[in-house]
This record gives C-alpha cells, structure tokens and sequence, in this order.
C-alpha cells in the first residue's frame, strides 16, 4: 500500500510529515495529565470501513479502528466497556502485569467470564509499574482479528530516553482480512482444511492503506522521532525499515533495552519496540517506510498466499520536498537480535539462582485430529501431556479462589510464589511461533536450535513475548532427523497470584489450542475479597466440583515433554501443518 501525502506548507525544515493514521494521533478524549484516575469508555459496536480500500464490516471501539489509550505510570484506570455486539466478548490489556487485580487481565473464561451481548462491564486496575508500550485487544474467539484493537500507551515521568526525542509517535503494523473473524474460524477448523492458516489480503501500517500527510502532526523543527511499533496482527511478523535512516532500539515490550542501533528490526505479532530515528544531517527527500510480511509463515501454503503483496510500504516526505513517491532504495544489512537485545542496565546469567525451583520442557504439535479438524496439542512434562487447550466453561481464576478443581482442558501447570522457573520450548514446525506471557515478564537465556550451539549474551533480554526459531533444514515432524529444532530457554520468576495465560500469538494456532495456563494461587482467596461480583458475570459454576476432561481425539502425532516422536495415523502417513506427510 502507498501512504501519500500532500505537499508541506510550512518552512522547510529538518522534521518530517509521515504517514500517520488518525489512531496515532492520540485524538481520543483523555483526561488531564495529572489525574490519578483516569476513565475511558469503549462503545464496542460494528462499523462498515476500508482500511486498504475494500469495503468491509469490522468490530471497533467508538467506531476507530486502532483506538488509543493513554496514561501515565502510576495512573489508576476505569474502563468502562459497552457490548454493542452479537457475540459476548472481552478485553485483554496486553502486557499489563495486573498485580493485585488479577480478574482484570481480560482472558474470557480464564480471569473472567465475557461480556455479553448487551451488557456493560467496568475494568479498574493500576498501571503499576508497567511503563511503556502496550496495547489492548478482544480476548474471546479471534475477534482482535476483526479490528477489536487499539493501542495502549503509559508514558513514563522517569523515563531515561526522554531527552533524547523532541517528538513521540504510535505506529501500528497489521494484516487484515477481507473475510469476518467467524468466517476465517470456520474455514480454519473446517474439516479438511489441514491446519492451513488463512492468509491475509493485505498488510496496514496505522490501520490505513492511503493518508493524507498534511494531518499529520507539525513540531517545531523536530530532529529526532521516537516511533512506539505495535505488530496487532493476527500472525503476520514484519521487517520494518527506513530506507536511508538508522534506528536506535530502546524498548522492547514495556522494557528499557540497552540503546542498539540497526537499520531494520524484525517484529512478530503482539511485539512492541520503541525507536528513536535521528534526522540531523538528512537529504531532504522522499523516503520508503517498510513492513515487510514474513511469507515463511505461510509455510507450507497455497502457492498464491491469497494474492497477498508482502510488501508494504508507507511514505517518509520531509518538508520542503516534493509531493512524488519515493525512489530510495531499502540497505538492510544491520538487523537487530531480539535474542541478544539486552536490557537496560538488566541481569546477567549468573544473577539467577544455581538451581531452579521448577524445570519445564515444552513441546507443541499442530495438525489434524482423527476426524480431520485442525487442532494442536501441549506436552509439558507431567502437568500436560498431548492436551488441546479448550476455553473452559468457567473462568480458570475463580476455581483457583474456590480451591476448586480445574478443567482438564485449561491445561493448568501450578507454580509456587516466589519461585523461578525454567521454561524450555522447543519447535519442530517450519515457521516461527511467538509466544506471550500474561501477567509477568520474562528473561530470555538462550535461543538456536538443539544440539547446536545456542545464541546466548550477557545482558539477558526481558520481555513478554519471544518468537521460537523455526525447525531448519527439513519439513519438520522429526526433530533432528528431520530438521534442527528451534528453540528458546527462559526463566520466569513468579510473584503474581493469578491464573496466566501462556500461548502461542499466532490467533489461529491458539484458538487450535496451542496454549496452557499458569496458575499461581498463593493468597488468591485473601486477594479475591477485593473482586466485584461482575467478573463472575453470568457464568455459573458446573454442578460437580470435580471437573470432567474433554475428550481430546488422538492426534496422528505424539510429543513428550523430553523427545519429540512420531507415532502414525490410521491411513500409515503421518499428517502436519498443511498435510505434508513423511511414511511410517
């Protein structure tokens, strides 16, 4: 898509005029900088736009597509969300620790139960200590996909970088879809589909495919931009680039990182960065913004990939420089690590503990079931063992208040407070998974594929999501005899009472499954006495305390939390993501 804009009519200057859509703009009423409680609300409600020129019905909050909130560390917030829709929903704050409010964290039917149609209900949590950049999106059945989104910002009153950027811009990287989140669902568990995951028509940058620059902001000859990246996608992952400009990394998932310079930054589904582009000394000129979409995501796939143009683009115009596309060329060959982009002023290995308290070694399986539905499957030692994880028919938290037993389905793994944990995830799939931590950060210690020598630094990224590397030189399924499985080690400290979610952000693969929940239930019935009744909203609690597991039917392939292993199917093929098959 092409971001074009009109001619400067102001003096020219070192700043520039780039394509901003009206979401980053921040024109969403907010209340008084210096307010300790600040109240929003969100009218959530079906609108017919065009975000890259097809006209198509989409779910938004106050009729905005990427509409913003923010605040200011150590704000307290409410909420207030109106369902205007068909469908019962919720609103998940994404990275947002909720320390001491755990029902707030928005995951339907894990900290509560959704909204309906119709029906209001007020979230009130604290910023805390999360600063930064973050987002908010629908927590139930895939509807964030369908436009429910928005970005989420706390400005930080000590923040180190703040004299180093004279102007601090939103830009959101998505995919869209032509087709409603319900359709994509049906075509996704389709029988027969094969675990193929849809593929979007287009890719946006700020929610738009054409805009006119001259709305957007004008500083005061600004030199220096810092631009807060969101990737809201359902799976794409993107390359962003400036052709001509370098970018100076500084923050990583709500995490100040140590300042890294890079001329392209890779970004996955749910990832923030923060980057400071300095414009000092620049040719004034036309310059290509670039989100390049990740095609090997889509791998195997259908060879048109739904006619989807990867590359998308937007325009950098100086002012003073001519109102024409740009001719610049993209130089990418200083690509940032997120595996060794380490925190700022951050732990080092040898700051954790010599032993862990909790060791867990995950692995995954995405494919078909016996009747030919897409599903996957979590191993993770013995807590869970080839489960699918199923949205259980009662918030996961409030059996944890009760003492209650858990669904089978929530694929719950406890951990106590105050304890580190060791969480290994390996994959044997062809592409990247990015996986997303609620409610706690993480630290990553190493990264690469098994049995070859990792990636490792001495300041530890810390962050809560990280893209697994994708199993190399195979098809995937054997783990080494097939390819080199990729994976990630992390160490995650847990002091948060709350039942937290752990899942692949690819949307599909964890609406298939691909998730399990944390839960830390220390003090939970104690903290519990400050909940309102509206989280437990109209679910009612199954007539029996001991839960019944869901059958889960036997997956043509098995995995163990220590060796991955191939068993076969009845037909003697053994089926994976996009029914590529190897004989038994």
């Amino acid at each position: 898509m092409h971001l074009i804009s009109r001619p400067s009519t102001s003096s020219p200057s070192r700043r520039f005029a780039f394509a901003v859509a009206a979401a980053s703009l921040l024109l969403a009423p907010i209340a008084s900088v210096h307010a300790a409680l600040r109240k929003f609300t969100l009218n959530l409600g079906y609108k017919t736009v065009a975000p890259d020129g097809f006209s198509q019905e989409l779910i938004l909050a106050n009729g905005v597509l990427d509409y913003p909130i923010v605040v200011d560390s150590g704000d307290d917030l409410e909420i207030t969300v109106v369902n205007n829709l068909k469908v019962a929903t919720s609103l998940h704050w994404h990275g947002l620790f909720q320390r001491g409010t755990p029902w707030m964290d928005g995951a339907g039917m894990v900290t509560q139960c959704p909204i309906q149609p119709g029906d209001t209900f007020v979230y009130k949590f604290s910023t805390g200590a999360n600063v930064g950049t973050y987002w908010w999106h629908a927590h139930m059945l895939a509807h964030y996909t369908g436009g429910l989104r928005g970005p989420f910002i706390i400005r930080d009153k000590r923040e180190p970088f703040a004299g180093q950027y004279d102007v601090d811009q939103t830009i959101t990287l998505t995919d869209t879809f032509h087709n409603t989140t319900a359709f994509l669902m049906d075509y996704y568990f389709a029988p027969g589909n094969n675990a193929f995951d849809p593929v979007p028509e287009s890719g946006l940058i700020n929610g738009v495919g054409s805009y006119d620059c001259s709305r957007a902001p004008r500083g005061s000859k600004a030199r220096k931009y810092r631009f807060r990246l969101i990737n809201t996608s359902a799976e794409s992952g993107f390359l962003f680039s400036i052709d001509g400009h370098n970018m100076t990394v500084v923050e990583a998932d709500g995490v100040y990182t140590t300042p890294t310079v890079v001329n392209a930054l890779p970004i996955s589904s749910s990832q923030r960065y923060s980057i400071i582009v300095d414009t000092t000394g620049q040719k004034v000129d036309n310059y290509w913004m670039r989100a390049t979409i990740d095609t090997n995501l889509w791998n195997p796939a259908p060879t048109d990939l739904n006619g989807l143009n990867p590359n998308v683009v937007g325009v950098v115009r100086y002012s003073g420089a001519k109102a024409v596309l740009p001719s610049t060329n993209a130089t990418i060959d200083n690509v940032l690590n997120p595996y060794t982009l380490g925190e700022l002023n951050g732990r080092t290995r040898d700051s954790f503990p010599d032993s862990w308290d909790q060791e867990l070694y995950m692995t995954y399986f995405i494919g078909v079931d016996d009747r030919n539905i897409t599903q996957a499957t979590v191993s993770i030692g013995d807590n869970v063992n080839e489960s699918q994880y199923k949205m259980p028919s009662y918030p996961t938290l409030l059996d944890a208040i009760a003492g209650a037993n858990y669904s089978a389905s929530a694929n719950v793994v406890p951990v106590g407070n105050g304890t580190y944990v060791f969480l290994q995830i390996s994959n044997d799939d062809p592409m990247e998974h990015v996986f997303h931590l609620h409610g706690h950060t993480f630290w990553v210690l190493q990264a690469g594929h098994l049995l070859h020598a990792p990636v490792t630094t001495v300041g530890l990224p810390r962050r809560d999501a990280i893209q697994v590397p994708a199993c190399v030189g195979g098809t995937g399924g054997g783990g080494e005899q097939g390819c080199r499985r990729g994976y990630v080690a992390l160490a995650i400290y847990f002091d948060n009472p709350g039942a937290w979610l752990f899942h692949c952000h690819i949307e599909w693969h964890m609406q298939a499954g691909l998730a399990f929940t944390f839960v830390n239930s220390e003090g939970l019935s104690r903290l519990a006495r400050n909940m309102p009744p509206s989280v437990q909203g109209k679910c009612k609690k199954p007539s029996t305390s001991t839960p019944t597991p869901t059958p889960t039917p036997s997956a043509t392939r098995t995995t163990s939390s220590a060796k991955a292993t191939s068993t076969c199917s009845k037909s003697g093929y053994l089926l994976r993501r996009g029914g590529s098959s190897g004989t038994c």
